[in-house]
This record gives C-alpha cells, sequence and structure tokens, in this order.
C-alpha cells in the first residue's frame, strides 16, 4: 500500500473556471447592463432546454428559488411542507419565511433521499407538499413519491439544487414534479458564484414566479401580489451561459472519479461506498461515504480528523435537520427515535473531494489516505 504523503493537500470541491467566465463578466460590465438582462434571459433558455421544460426562472440563489415556488403554489400560514430530515437547511426553512411549516420524514440509508416508506404517516389535512432532495446528485424514488402526491393531492417540488443533469427514468431531475429548483453555488457542477433555478412545465407557476422574483411587478410601479427582489444579476446569467457549455463533460469527469474511489475502496469491509441505480441517475455532486463505525477504533470525526493530517478535505453533509435550534418549538418535529436512518447516518457519513480540476495524484492521494486510514483502524477480527 503506498503511504500518502503529508505535504499534499485536496480541497473538498473547487469551481470550474477557464477565460469565457471573466471574459463573460467583463462583458456586462462593459455593456453597463447590469441587473436582469438578455444575457439572463438566454441562459434561462438554454437551461429550460437542457433540462427539458417549458421554463426556467433565474433567481439569485437557491434558497431563494426554494422561498419563491413555495409562495408561487401558495403555500403559507399554518400549511405543512414533508422534507427529508438529512438536507441543507434552507429545504426546510425556506417555508417558514411563508408561514408554513416544515415536517420531517425519515432518510433511505441507500439513496440517501427521503424514504417514501416514511412519507404517509405525516401527512395531514394541512400538508401541501412534498419536496423530495436528489442528494448529492441521485435521484430519489420519485414514482412512489408523485403516486403519494396524487393520492393525497399534494404538490411535489423537487429540490434538484445538487442534481445537474442527473436522471429519473429517463427524466432530467427538475422536469418530474410539478416546479424544481437548482442551485449554482460553487461547489455545483456548474456555478454562477451564487444563483439558482427555478423549472416547470406550467405555464402559470412560471408566471407567477416570474412576478413573485421581481417584487410583484405587473407593470412599472404596479404591484398586484407580494413579491421581492429575488433577480439574478446579469453577470451571474453571463458565467452561466459558460458554464452551461461544459456541464456535461463536468458531470462526465464526476462520474469517472466517483468510479475511481469505488472502485478503489471496494475491498475495504469499513468503507460503505454510494449506491448507483443506474449512472445516468447520479452527478456525484457529492461522494459520500459511509463508515462501519462498530468495526473501526475511531469514530467518524475522527476518521475525518486523521484524513485531514494528510491534507484531504472530508465532512459530512448534513446533519439531521430535527436537532437543529432553528426548529426548536415547533410541533411534531420528531425525536431521534423516529429519525433511525438520518441518526445512523449522521454518526458515519462523510463526504470526500470531488471537482473536475482534481489531478490523478490528488485522486490517488485520496485513495491513499482513505485506505490507509480504514485499514490502520480496523478492529482486528476475533477467533
Amino acid at each position: 500500500m503506498n503511504k500518502p504523503k503529508k505535504s499534499l493537500n485536496v480541497p473538498l470541491a473547487s469551481p470550474w473556471f477557464t477565460n469565457e467566465e471573466p471574459e463573460a463578466a467583463y462583458e456586462v460590465v462593459k455593456s453597463k447592463w447590469i441587473c436582469l438582462g438578455p444575457k439572463t434571459e438566454e441562459f434561462e433558455r438554454q437551461f429550460a432546454a437542457k433540462i427539458g421544460v417549458k421554463h426556467a426562472v433565474a433567481v439569485n440563489s437557491g434558497s431563494s428559488a426554494l422561498l419563491v415556488v413555495q409562495a408561487a403554489a401558495g403555500i403559507g400560514r399554518g400549511d405543512e411542507v414533508i422534507v427529508p430530515n438529512m438536507t441543507f437547511v434552507s429545504t426546510a426553512t425556506s417555508c417558514m419565511y411563508l408561514g408554513a411549516k416544515p415536517v420531517f420524514a425519515d432518510i433511505n440509508l441507500s439513496t440517501y433521499c427521503i424514504d417514501v416508506n416514511d412519507i404517509e404517516k405525516h401527512i395531514t389535512p394541512n400538508t401541501k407538499a412534498i419536496i423530495p432532495v436528489h442528494y448529492a446528485g441521485q435521484s430519489a424514488d420519485m414514482a412512489e413519491i408523485l403516486e403519494i402526491a396524487r393520492r393525497h393531492n399534494l404538490i411535489v417540488i423537487e429540490d434538484a439544487a445538487e442534481a445537474h443533469l442527473s436522471e429519473y427514468n429517463g427524466a432530467k431531475c427538475g422536469s418530474i414534479g410539478e416546479m424544481g429548483i437548482f442551485s449554482f453555488t460553487p461547489t455545483k457542477p456548474m456555478t454562477t458564484g451564487e444563483g439558482g433555478m427555478i423549472t416547470t412545465n406550467d405555464d402559470e407557476l412560471a408566471f407567477r414566479c416570474r412576478l413573485i422574483r421581481n417584487f410583484g411587478d405587473t407593470a412599472k410601479f404596479q404591484w398586484d401580489m407580494l413579491g421581492f427582489n429575488f433577480r439574478m444579476p446579469e453577470v451571474m446569467g453571463a458565467m452561466g451561459l459558460a458554464q452551461l457549455k461544459k456541464v456535461d463533460e463536468a458531470v462526465r469527469i464526476r462520474r469517472e472519479i466517483a468510479q475511481k474511489y469505488t472502485q478503489a475502496f471496494s475491498d475495504i469491509d469499513t468503507v460503505i461506498t454510494p449506491y448507483v441505480r443506474k449512472i445516468e441517475d447520479i452527478n456525484f455532486q457529492l461522494y459520500t461515504i459511509r463508515l462501519k463505525v462498530d468495526k473501526l477504533t475511531c469514530t467518524r470525526d475522527e476518521f475525518i480528523e486523521k484524513l485531514s493530517e494528510f491534507g484531504v478535505s472530508a465532512r459530512l453533509y448534513y446533519p439531521c435537520l430535527h436537532r437543529q435550534k432553528v426548529f426548536e418549538g415547533i410541533p411534531r418535529i420528531g425525536t431521534d427515535e423516529e429519525f433511525p436512518n438520518s441518526i445512523e447516518y449522521a454518526r458515519t457519513a462523510l463526504s470526500l473531494p470531488i471537482f473536475p480540476e482534481i489531478t490523478e495524484e490528488q485522486i490517488q492521494h485520496v485513495i491513499s489516505s482513505v485506505r490507509l486510514v480504514a485499514l490502520t483502524h480496523a478492529k482486528l477480527k476475533q477467533g
């Protein structure tokens, strides 16, 4: 086994920029059209075509996208929205700004997406929507989720923040529910710095989203509904156009790196590698492993610390939401006993470096570091 070099550092993620992004941004600044304009509108058109939907509505963040789509769907005070217990916080907090409340369901320990078998018990007369999260770019079990939603007359909003180009049954994530949202933060397969996108095939919902993101303007200084400034700046739209040209390649590279990791860890009994339904169904926005910590002499956090000693960045994405202080006092928020899969995930999961410009030397360094820590801390078999 090759011993890793302690001098080599590998970040968890890094955006993929070439000359096109700064040139695109400079052209916008030079034009002096800085607010929402033709570049962003073209970005919307091209992104809609890439995902296979009629409408794409650009906003200033993925979190804003979550707020806008729920407002457009009429979610408000007293309503409930079912979300997975393990996701980024704004999946759950966005509805709270509208007076609604999140209701947590457990996750599936294969895909780390919402557990379809744990949804229906959380549905009440106040439930208005289900927001499945395509965690790490892994598509959720959308057929079952849509069927549950149909039976209970609920809207399905896909949190595809991490799922650029991922598919489910041949359809792109973000095109399957009534609406979808994407994020373009720097760790994503494509980035605009911040920024987000709303996708839908529903003309009325798209119209409402466009109004809400722009103060509710129906005409200059005419406001017929409640909105705010959620617009995407033109520089972001220009960068998005540049990034869109290479998102297919970015996803291809991520899948290639993931296959190297999975193959390299396949013989380590204490490491659980990501589940893959079909390679098209996951873009490996994150490469998340779980540890069989009961077979190790270290905890997950100690494992992460050992990797950091070799310069390898790793962390948990994400903790259990029901334990977060922001949700204290919300009725029926749940206890540890109600979310066994989320608790197990939070105890054992970590994500490893994966990004398009990672070098082969860095990949092998991550592999050798993980192998060394896992094998060094494996408990000796008895007998």
